[in-house]
């Protein structure tokens, strides 16, 4: 099989570093993931005597990925499942991450695992077992689903694909429209544990009738007789959003984990032949269900995780010969959070520097007369024509005054002052001042506030390296930022930069 130019430069990539042994690739959904850690597995074992062992997390894809490496590169592989007592010797071995674990003291001479969909936490407990293997971890999105185990405690590296812009364009995924549903769940009202929206309580509010009437009265004013996939917040709420549909007439089902492997299939085998079908489900369609005729993906819930948030909305994305298009109705306020589907993300940045506390404002809004999600910057919209105000410009006021008290921070008395203790003293000393006028001088920290003034704390810290002697290079500029952020973080506790 041949690769496309992208995804040969990204194995090659991946490959030149995996000399530092632990490596994640990202590539987006429909970028060929499968293909790309096939074409992998051949080389390697091509060159070596060793074995491959590839993870998934869904029962799905373990047929998916025998069939791409037969497919694609004439390789056989040995499925691992549960009930099985011994495990055939193979070159490349595929299996679940549970299944696997219970039968690791099976598995000899493995040199290599691949990860699919790597940024799930359970996955990270097969690391110690293999503590010599090459690690390869595929994701979409390389943020951790657990804030407090980021994967590069557990990669070396990251080695990153095309944006979904670019596989649009050369049209391997479809272009999306965006709504965001007026009279929604306001997120500001729902409870966070652990990270995430509390899940109970969630379903308490998105299952209050007029928030489940919402969704079917905006897939009617938007997508009305497409295919549709819904997210749901748990089973109570999405056989409620179930009956909703049906009531209205529209041909509607529902499926979870707890549905039975025969009316799962039967329900799936539905859904693909089925023109306007609307398939209701919790949390079992994210990632790993391939299914091209979706065309309308409908996010009913609130989540703080943007891996999921563009796992969801990536369902639709894949281009048949009759869709080119397709459409995601957010009924979560996840878009002006998370951003747009399509909007492009530094996962290399991400990767090395992980959100702790939610991943910031994303640079979009919704137009208010036909709810479409537009890039911050848009002016008139694409779909009704609307025109946005242009924003007020700012008095900046308290900067104004700021910029008065840092005039009068005087750098040489400050050496002067502190000339008999550690070299970087008055550093640190001059960021902590800034820091402390800020916080006096605005009532709210944003990243406009802080890009400013931490230009103007990098004037004073320049100076102080002229006037010791120092060269104010590359290594100062990031101390600056680094020292100044700890000080502001101690004023301004909700606040992270972006």
């Amino acid at each position: 099989m041949e690769l496309r130019d992208y995804q040969i430069k990204l194995t090659d990539d991946i490959v030149r570093k995996l000399a530092k042994r632990k490596v994640i690739a990202q590539l987006a959904t429909g970028g060929g993931k499968t293909v790309c850690f096939s074409s992998i597995t051949k080389r390697y074992i091509d060159k070596h005597e060793k074995s491959v062992l590839i993870l998934v997390h869904r029962k799905e894809l373990l047929q998916q990925t025998r069939r791409s490496l037969h497919n694609a590169f004439n390789l056989d592989c040995q499925i691992i499942i549960a009930g099985m007592k011994t495990i055939p010797y193979n070159r490349i071995y595929v299996g679940m991450v549970e299944t696997v674990k219970r039968r690791i003291d099976q598995l000899h001479n493995i040199g290599m695992i691949i990860i699919d969909e790597a940024h799930i936490a359970n996955f990270n407990l097969i690391h110690d077992h293999f503590p010599d293997s090459y690690f390869i971890g595929f994701t979409a999105t390389p943020l951790a689903a657990a804030k407090d185990k980021p994967l590069k405690n557990y990669y070396n590296d990251i080695v990153c694909g095309v944006d979904i812009s670019h596989l649009i364009d050369i049209g391997s995924l479809c272009a999306n429209e965006t709504y965001a549903a007026k009279d929604a769940v306001n997120r500001k009202d729902l409870s966070i544990k652990a990270g995430e929206f509390d899940n109970s309580l969630m379903g308490l509010e998105f299952s209050q009738p007029h928030h489940v009437n919402n969704v079917v009265t905006i897939y009617k004013q938007k997508a009305e007789g497409t295919k549709a996939i819904v997210f749901n917040v748990n089973i109570e709420h999405s056989l409620k959003v179930t009956d909703a549909f049906v009531q209205a007439g529209y041909n509607c089902r529902h499926f979870d984990g707890e549905t039975d492997t025969n009316e799962r299939t039967e329900v799936l085998s539905w859904f693909e032949n089925t023109p306007g079908a609307i398939l209701c489900n919790v949390g079992i369609a994210t990632t790993g269900f391939d299914e091209p005729t979706i065309e309308t993906v409908i996010v009913n819930r609130s989540t703080m995780s943007m891996p999921l948030w563009l796992q969801m909305t990536g369902r639709g994305s894949r281009p048949t010969e009759f869709k080119k298009t397709f459409t995601i109705i957010d009924m979560g306020g996840n878009a002006i959070t998370h951003g747009d589907w399509c909007d492009k993300h530094n996962w290399e940045y991400l990767f090395w520097n992980p959100p702790k506390k939610g991943e910031g404002v994303a640079p979009t809004k919704d137009c208010p007369k036909c709810m479409r999600v537009v890039h911050a910057k848009v002016r008139k919209c694409p779909e009704c024509g609307h025109d946005f105000p242009l924003p007020k410009p700012k008095v900046e006021e308290e900067l104004s005054e700021f910029i008065l008290v840092t005039k009068n921070t005087n750098v040489l008395e400050i050496i002067s002052d502190t000339k008999h203790y550690k070299e970087y003293y008055a550093y640190h000393l001059i960021a902590k001042d800034f820091a402390m006028q800020l916080k006096y001088t605005t009532k709210e920290l944003n990243q406009e506030k802080f890009i400013f003034t931490l230009r103007l704390l990098e004037d004073k810290h320049r100076e102080w390296c002229h006037l010791v002697g120092k060269m104010y290079n590359q290594w100062h500029k990031d101390f600056t930022k680094k020292i100044f952020i700890e000080q502001l973080q101690k004023h301004f506790k909700k606040w992270q930069p972006l």
